[in-house]
Formats: C-alpha cells, structure tokens, sequence
C-alpha cells in the first residue's frame, strides 16, 4: 500500500462518527494497519499524524532523547471541521524495526462540542479512557494475531453527551476534598519547585498574563501537570475551571492532549488555542518542551526570564496554600 493510496480524498459527511478507526504500527506487520480511508475527515488526520510524526524523528536525529508514546487528546482539525477523539499507543513500529505509534480515534463536528468548558470535559474524558483501554485488545491481538479488522472493525464507541447542551460539574464535590497538599507532593516530581506557597505564587503570576493577552488573536499553547494516580476527571476540569477565569473559552474552540511523562508518576495536560499544525505532534511526546512556542507551568522559576509570560506579571505577595483542589482553582483567580 504506498501513501497515496492511504491518503485518497472522499468527502466528509460532516456528522458525528462513532466507528472505531485506526492508524499506525505494531511489530506483527511490515506496513501501516489502517482502517478504510472512506473520510476526508479521517485522512486528515492520519496525515497529520505521518507529518507530525516525520518531524518527531528529525528532533530525534538531532540527538535528542526520546521514550514511547503515551497520550490521548481532542483535537480540532482546521480544514474538515471535526474533532478527533484518539489515542497514541506505541509499541515500538513495525516488524522490519521502522518506528510508528498507532492511533485509534473517533471523529465528532467541531461544531458540535465547543469548548470545552469545565463542565464539559467529563465526557471527553470518560471517551479518551475509552480509546486508551484498547491497549488490553491490542495484546490479546499479540498473544493470538490474526486479520486486524477482525479484531477492531464493526466498533462503536459511545458520543453522547459531545454537545453544547451537557454541562457536569460533578467533579466539583471531589474537588472540595482533594487535598492540594497531596496533590502537590505528588507533582513536585515535574513542577521542580518545593515550597507549595512560592509555586502557588508563580501559578498566579503566570495567570494573570495570560488574562492581560487575552483578545481576539491571542492563541497559545499552554500546558499543566497532572498526577496519574489522582482522578484525571478533577484535575483536568479543574485546570478547565482555572483557565476560563481567564480566557473565554466559550468562543473558543480547544484541542487537548493529555500525556504522561515517561518513568514518572506524573503526566500533562496541553491546551491548543488556535488551529493545528504538523509540529504539534510533539506536544504528545517527551519532546514538546523543544517547542519554542509552548509555555509550561512546570517551567516555571522563581526568577522567569526576561519575556516569558511569567515575567510579564507584575510581583505579587505569596499567596496562602490551598487546603483542597477546588480551593486552589478557585483562590487564585483574578479580581
């Protein structure tokens, strides 16, 4: 199969669509395993993924170290107008040793999920979880191979609640009782900072210029920590939470990934606010601190450099520490 004939355009139909799709790599085939390119949606992505990816292993090249992928993420495609529900599972490429993660994902209007709000991201959560627990089908596919479609194809995942009207703000009780303390000793691994009050300082300084920047051509790439053993749905929505007190997110429309930090305890979540590009395939990798244009509140120092979002606040007093998850979502909030 050359790439051509993985890339043929047929025309969308603009409409919610369940069926389970994949592309990529697994080292039982010498070729990519790919569900029908019968979307022009679909191949959008797909060729988003092969030039994102050709970016990746150039950093490589460039003697950058490197692990395997593991991430998920709803991601707006500029020019169909979907979003694309997916996963990226890596499990080291092909038979003939050619690296390649696989993706499995579902396709959902753009329009139909704006956003996302805090109460709002349950549901993409609860559907990523979805496309991540394939993993346990694909090694039963290890351990008895045979036609993959067999084994995927026919497929539905479950969209409802991706709309404008849904809105669960559950997460909310769990929030109130989330210890930030916890929490914060739990991140400390990628935040790199031990005082929680000077870090919570740092966190405020960093919102308050992304408020001063927001306006109509404001689009960055911002991205959080996460701690993989504390509920994804709290942490998440509340990072959600935090950021819409500063940035409209009702008039946005966000790509999220979700990834986890090779050998940590620790993960991240990136929000993308503005349309796709190749290279931002990385921000699913180790590498997407290499990306110049992302601003990372695990970057953070106590002195910022001259230039960074951080360094364009103005000095603020420490701030308390937070008892609970909510309090810290809630407190640093701008006037």
């Amino acid at each position: 199969m050359s790439w051509k004939d993985l890339f043929k355009s047929k025309a969308a139909r603009g409409k919610p669509d369940p069926r389970l799709r994949w592309f990529g790599k697994l080292p039982t085939y010498a070729d990519y395993y790919s569900s029908s390119g019968d979307e022009e949606w679909a191949l959008e992505f797909n060729e988003w993924v092969l030039k994102g990816y050709e970016v990746y292993v150039a950093r490589q090249r460039e003697g950058r170290s490197a692990a395997r992928l593991s991430a998920a993420g709803a991601l707006r495609l500029p020019k169909s107008q979907m979003t694309v529900f997916a996963s990226f599972q890596d499990y080291g490429g092909d038979m003939r040793g050619r690296p390649f993660p696989l993706c499995f994902y579902v396709g959902l209007p753009t329009a139909l999920w704006p956003g996302p709000t805090s109460g709002r991201a349950a549901t993409a959560l609860r559907l990523l979880a979805e496309l991540t627990r394939l993993r346990d089908q694909v090694f039963r596919f290890f351990n008895a191979p045979g036609r993959f479609e067999a084994v995927f194809g026919g497929q539905e995942l479950d969209l409802a609640g991706l709309d404008d009207e849904s809105d669960d703000a559950s997460w909310v009780q769990t929030a109130r009782t989330l210890s930030f303390a916890d929490w914060f000793a739990a991140a400390r691994e990628c935040l790199k900072v031990e005082d929680a009050g000077a870090w919570c300082q740092q966190a405020a300084a960093w919102g308050a210029s992304i408020a001063k920047l927001e306006g109509e051509e404001f689009g960055p790439t911002l991205r959080f920590p996460l701690v993989m053993n504390m509920p994804f749905d709290v942490q998440v929505a509340g990072w959600t939470r935090w950021l819409e007190q500063r940035v409209d997110l009702k008039r946005r429309l966000l790509s999220l990934i979700i990834s986890h930090d090779p050998g940590a305890a620790t993960g991240r979540l990136t929000v993308i606010a503005r349309d796709l590009m190749p290279e931002d395939f990385l921000l699913a990798t180790p590498l997407a601190a290499s990306l110049p244009y992302l601003d990372d509140l695990c970057g953070l120092r106590p002195a910022a450099t001259e230039g960074s979002m951080a360094g364009d606040a103005p000095a603020q007093q420490a701030l308390r520490v937070p008892e609970h998850w909510w309090d810290f979502v809630e407190d640093a909030a701008p006037a």
